[in-house]
C-alpha cells in the first residue's frame, strides 16, 4: 500500500486528510515513480474548494498534486530514456496523485534530473518554468530587447518569468504589491511598479518612453486586460493564464476598436492545452527548463513543509500574501 493526502469532500483546507491507498499499477508507456517531493498550485486550492467547473471537477475521493520528483521504481513496456533508480521530476494531469508517495506518469511528462539537484527544487519547476517558457518563447515569440509586462510576479509562476526573461536577454517590468518590490527586485526585475499604488498605464509609459510593452503575461485578467491593451506596444500581444482578479471586464468591442491601429494581439493560455496537445514538443520544453535549472540559471523560491502540513499551504497560499511556491516533502 502507498499513502496520500486525500480530498473526501470539497472544503476547507481541513477537509485534508492522510490515508493509506493502493500503489499504482505501471502501464505501457508509463513510469512508476516514488515521490520525494510535490508542489502545491492554486489549482489545487480549486479542487479542494469545489470551485472548478463542474465537468472538469475530479470524482471523490481525490489526491491532489499535478507535479513532483522522486526515484522510478519501474517503468512499462515501451518506455525509454528513463530506468529503474533514476532521478526524475515530472508533470502530470489532474488525478496524477502528487501529494502521495507514487504517481504514475507517461513518459513523455518525465525528465531525469541531475544527483546533485535536490528533490524540492525540482518539483517546483515543471508547471511553473514551463508555463514561463511556452508564453514567453511560444506564444510571446519574445526576442532579445523586447520588453515584457509581469503581472503577479512575485508568484509561482511570475517568479519563473522574471528569470527565464533575464535568460532571454528581456526587459522586465514586474507588477507587484508594495510589500513584494524588493523580492522582485532580487530576482532580477529591471523595473517594478507598485500595483496598490500607482497606475500602470502611466508607469509602463514612463519607463518605455511612450513605447509600450511587447508582451503582457497576465494571471489576474478582471479590469486589468483593459489596462494592457493601454500599454502594449504596436503588434504587441497580451497573454491571459488566470482569472485571480475574476473573469475579463470591459466592453471590449469598443476596447479592441480603440486598439485596432496598433495590431495587438489577445490570447488565453492554458498549460493543458499544450500538455495534452503536443506530448513531444512538450517535453523538450521540459528539458530545456531543467536545463536551465542544472545550469543555475534558474532558482525556484520554495517554501517548503512536509506533506502532512498541506492544509497549512494551502491556507498560506490562499492568503494571498506568499512569494513563489510551497512544496511538501515526502518521506
Amino acid at each position: 500500500m502507498s499513502y496520500a493526502i486525500v480530498i473526501g469532500e470539497t472544503g476547507a483546507p481541513e477537509i485534508l486528510f492522510k490515508s493509506e491507498v493502493p500503489t499504482p499499477k505501471v502501464t505501457e508507456g508509463t513510469v512508476l515513480i516514488r515521490n520525494q517531493a510535490s508542489a502545491v498550485n492554486f489549482i489545487d486550492t480549486l479542487i479542494r474548494r469545489g470551485s472548478l467547473a463542474k465537468e472538469s471537477m475530479p470524482a471523490l475521493p481525490h489526491v491532489l498534486g499535478v507535479e513532483g520528483a522522486g526515484i522510478v521504481e519501474a517503468v512499462g513496456e515501451g518506455v525509454s530514456g528513463v530506468a529503474r533508480g533514476d532521478r526524475v521530476a515530472w508533470m502530470g494531469p489532474i488525478g496524477a496523485g502528487g501529494y502521495g508517495s507514487h504517481s504514475v506518469i507517461a513518459a513523455p511528462y518525465v525528465t531525469r534530473i541531475a544527483d546533485t539537484m535536490s528533490f524540492s527544487a525540482a518539483a517546483a519547476i515543471p508547471v511553473n518554468a514551463v508555463t514561463a517558457w511556452h508564453m514567453l518563447v511560444n506564444l510571446g515569440q519574445a526576442k532579445a530587447g523586447n520588453t515584457v509586462l509581469v503581472h503577479a510576479a512575485a508568484g509561482g509562476v511570475g517568479t519563473m518569468i522574471l528569470q527565464i526573461a533575464r535568460y532571454l536577454g528581456l526587459t522586465t517590468i514586474a507588477s507587484v504589491r508594495s510589500e513584494k518590490m524588493d523580492f522582485v527586485r532580487a530576482l532580477g526585475a529591471d523595473h517594478v511598479i507598485d500595483r496598490s499604488r500607482e497606475q500602470p498605464v502611466e508607469r509602463v509609459n514612463e519607463i518605455t518612453r511612450g513605447r509600450g510593452v511587447n508582451l503582457s503575461l497576465n494571471p489576474i485578467s478582471g479590469n486589468t486586460l483593459a489596462t494592457d491593451l493601454e500599454t502594449l506596444a504596436p503588434f504587441g500581444t497580451a497573454v491571459i493564464f488566470g482569472f485571480l482578479g475574476g473573469l475579463p471586464a470591459g466592453t471590449f468591442a469598443d476596447d479592441f476598436a480603440k486598439h485596432f491601429q496598433k495590431s495587438v494581439a489577445v490570447r488565453l493560455s492554458d498549460i493543458y492545452t499544450y500538455f495534452n496537445s503536443a506530448p513531444q514538443a512538450f517535453n523538450a520544453d521540459l528539458s530545456k527548463v531543467f536545463d536551465l535549472l542544472a545550469r543555475d540559471l534558474l532558482h525556484p523560491q520554495i517554501t517548503e513543509l512536509p506533506l502532512e502540513a498541506a492544509s497549512e499551504a494551502h491556507r498560506r497560499l490562499e492568503s494571498g500574501i506568499t512569494t513563489g511556491k510551497f512544496v511538501l516533502t515526502i518521506d
